[in-house]
């Protein structure tokens, strides 16, 4: 079972000097799985003294999946119109003190005036047909039957929804040793397998969402430059090392208690060079981040490293982590299903992405490798051995972001419910809940794309996907354990028996972007399931996506 004091991505590349995290312009040592961006975006306009910068993204996307739900006769279809506006916004003085900050309007606001008459949310209007201004409610998994602790009982309803998020508000100072920040910021810069920005447009299919953000105090420097002679001292952001080091305060319970608090310490090496022998645009780095809480007695250590590298025509980027550690608040949660004994697990946990891309003007070709550690084991005495990639870290449209997501929201809420009856301290069963991202698999996806003419990509790949350890919904499979050993009870996130194979999906993306500024896209998927998603008939059948996007931004 995922742990959810086991999560962290590398900290911000931030050094002395440096425009590119303010504006949010992409760096040259972009990531093979991403998607550039126009350049320009966030530019810098001065007004004496001071400087202002300022972005904004409307977003609207039609999404239509059948089935949803692949093994019953129920929750079959789904389809929605969504919206989200973003707005950024930076002020400075003398581009050294400078203010930013992100926020989300109507996100994932569906379009129309909906809800439910006598409940929450309700509609604003008391019959359909007299609608004549929107609300603001959002999609989400629910109750829908009259068993709160059955997980079929559960599917897509209506949930109320901010109409406004703030996502980010930090202020930057240069001084003349590095760059200080301070404030609610992302927790990584670019799409990382752990954290991703959940800025622009990055994602080859599908899009980003909120990202991963962090409240946290970072210094970043060039350490190496204080050595040489102030002339030669090397303050851009493109070329040499860089040191980051950060104080992460991830949970405050209590303010009158320390115990019961999360925090977190992180270091972070870059070494970026525009030219190195036959590599262009070169970015080596790694990470440390140790994580404590004293109150579960969880100590955690996250390890990572990352290449990005062009050589000729190819782009070549590599990047993986483990989280060791230990922690006792998933068995002291458990302990009130299973009645086992609260002990300190094991936390093993370890996750790989590789992309290597061959770009030609009119074409490319794409080869993608993920690898996420999967655990078939929910009992207290084993280790914790998922690990989850970050939500915005898309790996296909349908199978991780849709299909797992439903079944394992479903089992999450009737487990929630059930641990919050017996008076459990906390929740673990609410991080079952992939919430899209990819875990416990194994993928290879090759893809190609093609450009017949400027601003048009058509692309298409193949997504094979299989299971790094057997599917195993850790909630039933303690309710059903009936002796010491729990091999013969488990069951996947349907009912059925665990397995290895999530299916074979197939995606497609038409997208024309027009004068850098507008974007659309429609883009489309077929699944045909393995048996790690068959119920206990072996049942499961073929589910299509199709979504239609219109994006602009400034």
């Amino acid at each position: 079972m995922r742990t959810p004091a086991a999560l962290f991505a590398s900290v911000p590349s931030a050094l002395a000097l440096s425009l590119a995290l303010l504006s949010g312009e992409a760096h040259a040592q972009t990531e093979a799985w991403t998607d550039p961006d126009p350049k320009g975006q966030g530019s810098r306009y001065a007004l004496d003294k001071f400087g202002f910068r300022a972005g904004a993204e409307y977003r609207a996307n039609l999404l239509y999946v059948n089935p949803i739900a692949l093994n019953s006769e129920s929750n079959r279809r789904l389809s929605w119109i969504e919206h989200r506006l973003r707005l950024d916004v930076g002020v400075d003085y003398l581009d050294k003190v400078r203010l930013y900050a992100s926020a989300d309007m109507l996100d994932g606001v569906l379009w129309g005036d909906n809800g439910t008459l006598a409940s929450g949310p309700a509609p604003n209007f008391g019959t359909n047909i007299n609608a004549r201004s929107p609300n603001v409610t959002t999609p989400c998994v629910g109750l829908r039957g009259p068993d709160p602790l059955n997980a079929d009982d559960y599917g897509y309803t209506l949930c109320s929804q901010e109409q406004i998020r703030f996502r980010k508000a930090y202020g930057d100072v240069v001084l003349p040793i590095g760059l200080l920040r301070v404030g609610r910021q992302s927790a990584n810069t670019g799409t990382g397998i752990q954290a991703a920005d959940g800025d622009g447009r990055p994602n080859r299919f599908g899009f980003s969402r909120q990202g991963n953000l962090v409240d946290r105090v970072l210094f970043a420097t060039k350490p190496l430059e204080a050595f040489k002679p102030k002339e030669e001292r090397d303050t851009s952001e493109n070329r040499g090392v860089i040191l980051a080091l950060a104080y992460d305060r991830w949970v405050t319970d209590s303010v009158q208690l320390f115990a019961d608090d999360v925090q977190q310490v992180d270091v972070a090496v870059r070494f970026l060079a525009p030219r190195l022998g036959p590599a262009r645009d070169l970015f080596l780095g790694g990470y440390y981040v140790h994580r404590w809480d004293d109150a579960n007695s969880s100590s955690i250590n996250s390890f990572g490293l990352k290449a990005i590298s062009r050589f000729g025509d190819f782009h070549v980027t590599a990047e993986a982590a483990m989280n060791v550690g230990s922690t006792r608040e998933i068995a002291q949660a458990n302990s009130y299903i299973s009645n086992d004994p609260v002990v300190d697990q094991r936390i093993l946990q370890g996750g790989a992405r590789a992309v290597v891309r061959y770009d030609k003007p009119l074409y490319t070709a794409y080869l993608e490798f993920d690898y996420a550690s999967g655990d078939a084991d929910p009992n207290n005495r084993t280790p914790l051995t998922q690990f989850v990639f970050a939500e915005d870290a898309n790996v296909g449209l349908l199978l991780f972001e849709h299909v797992l997501a439903f079944q394992t929201a479903r089992v999450a809420a009737a487990g929630t419910e059930l641990l919050k009856r017996l008076g459990a301290p906390s929740f673990p069963s609410d991080s079952v809940y992939n919430r899209g991202a990819f875990t416990n698999a194994i993928a290879l996806f090759p893809q190609f794309d093609i450009r017949p003419i400027r601003g048009l990509t058509l692309r298409g790949g193949a997504l094979f996907a299989f299971a790094a350890e057997p599917v195993v919904d850790p909630v039933n499979s303690l309710l059903a354990r009936d002796g010491l050993t729990i091999e013969d009870d488990l069951v996947n996130f349907v009912g059925g028996k665990p397995g290895r194979y999530y299916g074979t999906e197939l995606d497609g993306r038409i997208s024309y972007r027009y004068l850098d500024h507008f974007l659309f896209d429609f883009e489309a998927a077929v699944l045909f399931p393995g048996d790690a998603l068959r119920n206990e008939d072996g049942y499961a059948v073929r589910s299509v996506l199709l979504q239609g996007r219109t994006t602009f931004f400034f």
